[in-house]
């Protein structure tokens, strides 16, 4: 290969998967690309590259190792594909993309040894309740009176594949919660104990986003 091409992948496919042989990197044109490792219990992201002219992948390509983690598209995504002779091209003839690859290298190890930290030191009811407060952020319902309507089934599978805590972790911790009244079973869900609502000072307290 000796020069760019570009390539298209639907939500859910599968860009490269963690410990296989990596032989390109990828430049983000539109879409949005999952980072996944595997922990036990589940898988945990990493990072989430969805800006344009981001990349991921580059590792394979310095030091020649089996890929850290899965990639894997979060919706319609178009890449750039980069090979080690485009890479090696680019590095030598454009000092500022090399730049750029020094310091995005060097964001991402600090910012790997934060996540490992926060997996290290955060007891699992934390995390679990935090999990609980982003997936609600995206995906949940905002109801009346300021609270997040959620879909149980839905909540732990996405905080199993996104933060790898084990769905036993997740289970006792939501019963914790819910005994204790900190979260509750939506109205309508009484007898199906399908959804439960997030109240709002739940959210707040375990909002992770930047303020």
């Amino acid at each position: 290969m000796t020069e760019a091409m570009t390539t298209n992948y639907e939500a859910g496919g599968i860009i490269f998967r963690e410990g296989e042989v990596g032989e390109l990197m990828y430049i983000l044109v539109e879409g949005a690309v999952e980072l996944r490792k595997k922990v036990e219990g589940g898988e945990t992201v990493l990072k989430i590259v969805e800006t344009p002219n981001e990349f991921f992948g580059e590792m394979a390509i310095i030091d020649g190792r089996p890929r850290s983690a899965t990639a894997i598209a979060s919706r319609r995504t178009r890449l750039i594909q980069v090979d080690e002779s485009v890479f090696e091209n680019l590095i030598l003839s454009n000092p500022s993309f090399a730049l750029t690859i020094i310091k995005t290298l060097s964001a991402r190890i600090r910012s790997s040894n934060v996540q490992i930290s926060e997996l290290i030191e955060t007891i699992p009811r934390e995390r679990v309740a935090r999990g609980m407060t982003d997936f609600a952020l995206r995906h949940g319902e905002k109801i009346f009176d300021g609270g997040i309507k959620v879909r149980v089934e839905d909540m732990r599978a996405w905080i199993n594949s996104h933060l790898g805590l084990t769905l036993d972790d997740i289970d006792s911790n939501l019963a914790r919660f819910l005994k204790g009244e900190t979260i509750r079973y939506a109205a309508t869900s009484a007898k199906t104990r399908e959804h439960v609502v997030l109240p709002e000072g739940f959210v707040r307290d375990n909002d992770r986003r930047e303020r």
